[in-house]
């Protein structure tokens, strides 16, 4: 990477905008950077480094606060560097998080750090390849350079006071250095790859071992031979229980049925004995039977002639009706006559009133006149008011005018002194800032612990489930192993029998050559034989019920791993935390929620600050036109006073023309209202009264038409109401009832009537089925009797209690053997896969063991590359430090093994070629330290882009170190230094040597001044 033109603003002790164009030094330059201390030479070293991955070259110094504090605060801090890599130009720009103003209204805002990347393809924009994500650009430029941010500081800049860190380094971390530099990451995935796999052999194997000794335990057995012993004794033994056990089981089949058979005949009689009951007690309801028929007709009786009944009723309601009707007529006649006279009365006495009407409308002629005179005098009563306001008015104007001058000069004074006072307290907000970025960057991490610890309590929920399923599938595979065991059991059992039936008297047997049969095997008759399908039928049962307990234990052995890898998370992640793995979010949130506070006070400060700069502005400009103001007022104060006088004249001149009794608006307004309220209630009093007396004379003719028509139907329906009456008394008296009360207690509904049929017909179907009921039983039963139950069950419980204790023996014993053949089966299974997992780790954990440095000299297989490819850096790098050295020194590799379980391999000595031995690094002087870091450097260049065409190291920054030479030592290193540039590298030197400034006629010099540096070049 060559730096090709670096431009900064507001950056470091910058304030302007700042431009160094490297290739004005010529091809591959060596050039020294100059100034007086504090000048900002290693600025532009920061300013690279931080073009290129938005971090210091020193790594000490904050991106935040390189913003130079003399500039504007309208100017933005920025660097931007385009740099050539290969034979390809590109050119990246960044700018940190700072302080803008708003760009509406008073106070400040923060703007967030952004970045843009080109590609410099020859047009006049180049390819834009990030636009402004400070990551993607950062990311981009470790894929450029293949270095990241820690080595591109040791291997293409020597920061003052940091050029001893690489040579010093142990060798874990020049091996993090070297692997990214030569890309040997391909070695340490190989380590881990066979440190990963040799660690799941291991853990198997554990595992079955653990799995071994569990099955032996599970058992209560100590060894494979005492497994095998109990087998053999326990097949005999299980035969002979299995044949008590299904003896009293018969027993007991034989004995519950009697007991069956009994209990139902008894349960015949209870229900013969308890449907005679139920007959005796249906017979007693006959009396209340034949009453209900009694009713029944009565009512029949009464619905013929009811209607006749309600006719009658009907008609002296109609009569009763009618008679009051007509008495309310006569009365409303006698209303309406007495209302006719009263109107006529009212409409003589309104007539005589209205003589006067004449009168009063001259009157009020009169009065509407003076109203309007009246009306004129208010308005230039208030035209007065009002003149005489504005006098006022302006007088105090005036007044307030002359007193705001000494206000405002007093508080002009107390704005000044506010504004101070706030640009000192606005100093915190930078520091308040960086604070609350690194609260947030804590809060994502603790938040991060929080989910982890969320994940971890799943997976044990998850593991608790599993181990659940696992222990049910266990409990299922056992269960099928019986199954199968038995199925076997009973077929061997068959094949025995049916070989047995073939044996004969003085013939040897073909199974032991025996002659003698003394107890031959029997075919069981309750049992059917078992085939030799049925007993593979059960075995495959019985491997699916296998294959699935193994199923849920490679799950459960799944999430133990995720739990067990969760954990180690959480550990990193709260070590990583430190004490704000211990605080809360909660906490952090409040921590976070107090500074924002305090930001948001300082904000509002900020805006309270620019008020009152504008405020102050104000007050000068009021000061400056407060004469103008003062001539204004005192010329408005006269010509209100005139026109005061002018309205004044002429409502005198008005109030002269109305009398003095009338001068009151108020009692003038009343006088007129009453005039023309007595006129209009006059006239509508006459209109009304003659209006009433046509109403009164309608109503008096309605009433008395009404009367008549309600006497003529009141003696038709007395004609009516005798002949009804008659047709009633007739039908009682032809009827069965003696009276009309006697007729109304025998009525009855339909729903009554339906109430009663269908009582009477329940209670013949209920009578007819009993008796049928009870003849059957009988005819059943005539030739039985009831049984003793529980003598027979006394003899079943006894025999019951037999066959349970031979079940249980038989069970136990079957139980037994069962378990100790799938114990064998498992103990046959472990050991085979066990064998197989040690020849596995034979192979793959040796590996691992000398590819991780656990053997030997610790050197891991990573590390041994990087010795090799160390070796080569250092061969270049002794050429220049013994030429730099005069000949004493050179750099080695240390090769002794470190002590304890230090990692080794990669630590350097140097060779002093005065006493011929070895010795550490650390030993050196501060300038044999330089020389030795600048020739590790130098040679490190020289391997690495001879090994990766991919990294060009082609520039070199050195800040300081050449203070600590001599004069000849520094000669030696200026050689190696023009050589090196010989060979196509750009070096810059930053260094307050004289005999440097001398030597070397290229230069940017950095120049300091009281506002802010600026830079020059000299080629």
């Amino acid at each position: 990477m060559t730096p090709l033109k670096l431009r900064l603003q507001a950056f470091g002790p910058f304030a302007g905008k700042e431009e160094i164009d490297f290739t004005a030094l010529g091809s591959n330059p060596l050039f020294l950077i100059n100034g007086p201390t504090g000048a900002g030479k290693s600025a532009i070293l920061d300013a690279i480094c931080f073009a290129l991955y938005g971090q210091t070259a020193g790594a000490d110094r904050d991106p935040q606060q390189m913003r130079c504090d003399h500039a504007s605060e309208e100017v933005l801090c920025e660097v931007s560097l385009e740099f050539m890599l290969g034979n390809k130009r590109y050119a990246i720009w960044r700018s940190p998080i700072q302080e803008r103003p708003r760009t509406r209204g008073e106070g400040v805002t923060i703007k967030r750090a952004e970045a843009k990347l080109w590609y410099l393809d020859g047009s006049d924009e180049g390819v834009l390849w990030v636009s402004k994500s400070v990551n993607d650009a950062t990311n981009h430029i470790n894929t450029l350079l293949g270095i990241g941010v820690e080595q591109f500081r040791q291997v293409m800049i020597l920061p003052q006071d940091k050029f001893r860190e690489l040579l010093m380094a142990d060798s874990k971390d020049r091996e993090s250095i070297f692997s990214q530099l030569f890309e040997t990451h391909i070695y340490k995935q190989i380590e881990n790859k066979l440190k990963e796999q040799a660690s799941g052999i291991k853990q198997a194997v554990e595992l079955h071992q653990s799995k071994v000794r569990g099955i032996l335990e599970g058992a209560n057995l100590d060894c494979r031979e005492q497994l095998n012993i109990e087998i053999e004794s326990l097949i005999p033994a299980l035969f002979q229980a299995k044949s008590e056990k299904d003896q009293a089981h018969g027993e007991v089949q034989k004995q519950q049925s009697e007991i069956d058979k009994a209990k139902t005949i008894n349960r015949q009689f209870d229900e013969l004995d308890a449907k005679r009951t139920d007959l005796s007690l249906i017979n007693k309801q006959n009396n209340d039977i034949e009453v209900k028929k009694a009713l029944l007709s009565q009512a029949l009786s009464a619905q013929k002639i009811y209607h006749l009944y309600t006719n009658n009723v009907e008609c002296q309601a109609a009569y009763v009706s009618a008679s009051k009707y007509h008495e309310q007529a006569k009365l409303a006649v006698s209303n309406a006559r007495s209302q006719h006279r009263q109107a006529l009365s009212r409409v003589e006495t309104a007539k005589l009133n209205a003589g006067a009407l004449d009168d009063f409308k001259t009157q009020q002629i009169e009065l509407k006149r003076f109203s309007h005179q009246l009306t004129k005098l208010s308005d230039n009563k208030e035209r007065v008011t009002g003149a005489t306001a504005k006098v006022a008015s302006s007088s105090q104007a005036l007044e307030q005018k002359k007193c705001s001058l000494g206000a405002l000069a007093s508080e002009l004074l107390k704005k000044e002194a506010l504004v101070i006072s706030h640009t000192h307290t606005l100093e915190q907000v930078t520091p308040l800032q960086q604070a609350l970025d690194k609260l947030a960057q804590k809060h994502n991490e603790r938040s991060m612990l929080d989910a982890i610890s969320a994940d971890i309590a799943k997976c044990l929920k998850q593991q608790r489930i599993d181990q659940a399923q696992l222990d049910n599938l266990a409990q299922v595979f056992e269960k099928a192993c019986t199954i199968a065991t038995q199925t076997e059991i009973a077929w061997h059992m068959g094949q025995a029998s049916l070989l047995a039936k073939e044996l004969s008297h003085d013939k040897p047997c073909p199974v032991c050559g025996s002659k003698n049969h003394p107890n031959p095997a029997h075919e069981d008759d309750s049992n059917m034989l078992v085939s030799k399908e049925q007993v593979g039928e059960d075995r495959q049962r019985e491997t699916v019920s296998r294959e699935n307990m193994q199923e849920a234990k490679d799950t459960l052995a799944t999430i133990s791993n995720k739990l067990e890898t969760q954990q180690n998370r959480f550990a990193e992640h709260s070590q990583q935390l430190g004490q704000y793995a211990q605080m809360s979010l909660a906490q952090l949130e409040q921590q976070q929620a107090d500074i924002s506070r305090k930001l948001a006070s300082l904000t509002n400060l900020q805006l309270t600050k620019s008020k009152l700069n504008k405020r102050i502005i104000q007050i000068k400009a009021q000061q400056a036109s407060s004469t103008d103001d003062l001539l204004v007022l005192e010329a408005k104060a006269s010509n209100d006073n005139n026109a005061m006088i002018v309205a004044q004249t002429s409502a005198n001149e008005l109030a002269a023309q109305i009398p003095k009794e009338h001068h009151d608006a108020w009692q003038l307004s009343q006088s007129l209202q009453q005039l023309s309220a007595t006129i209009e209630q006059l006239t509508v009093l006459l209109r009304e009264a003659q209006t009433d007396l046509a109403k009164k004379q309608s109503s008096f003719d309605q009433a008395s038409a009404t009367q008549k028509t309600l006497l003529n139907g009141l003696h038709g329906q007395e004609i009516r109401s005798s002949k009804v009456a008659s047709d009633w008394q007739q039908a009682l008296f032809n009827s069965e009832f003696s009276d009309t009360k006697h007729f109304m207690q025998a009525q009855a509904d339909e729903s009554q009537q339906h109430a009663l049929k269908q009582a009477i017909a329940s209670y013949q179907t209920e009578l007819d089925s009993l008796n049928a009921i009870v003849k059957q039983l009988w005819q059943r039963l005539s030739n039985k009797q009831r049984s003793d139950v529980s003598s027979i069950e006394q003899g079943l419980n006894a025999n019951t209690k037999i066959s349970a204790e031979k079940d249980k023996i038989w069970r136990d014993l079957e139980a037994r053997y069962i378990s100790l053949v799938n114990v064998s089966d498992k103990l046959v299974k472990a050991e085979t896969q066990n064998e197989t997992l040690n020849q596995q780790y034979s192979v793959i954990g040796t590996l691992s063991e000398v590819a991780n440095g656990n053997t030997g000299n610790k050197v891991s297989l990573q590390r041994f590359v990087l010795s090799v490819l160390l070796d080569d850096v250092l061969i270049q790098a002794s050429q220049r430090l013994h030429i730099m050295s005069k000949g004493r020194y050179q750099l080695i590799r240390k090769e002794d093994r470190a002590k304890g379980n230090k990692a080794s391999g990669l630590e350097l000595e140097v060779h002093d070629g005065n006493t011929g031995k070895p010795r550490s690094v650390a030993t050196l002087s501060g300038g044999e330290s330089f020389m030795a870091a600048l020739s590790l450097a130098l040679g490190l260049s020289d391997v690495v882009q001879s090994y990766a065409g991919g990294i060009h190291l082609d520039t070199l920054f050195i800040d300081e170190g050449f203070g600590s030479l001599d004069s000849d030592s520094l000669d030696a290193a200026i050689r190696v230094l023009v050589d090196l540039q010989a060979s196509g590298r750009m070096i810059g030197i930053i260094s307050h040597v004289t005999e440097l400034k001398e030597q070397m006629a290229k230069r940017i010099d950095v120049h300091s001044s009281r506002v802010g540096s600026s830079i020059s070049t000299i080629a």
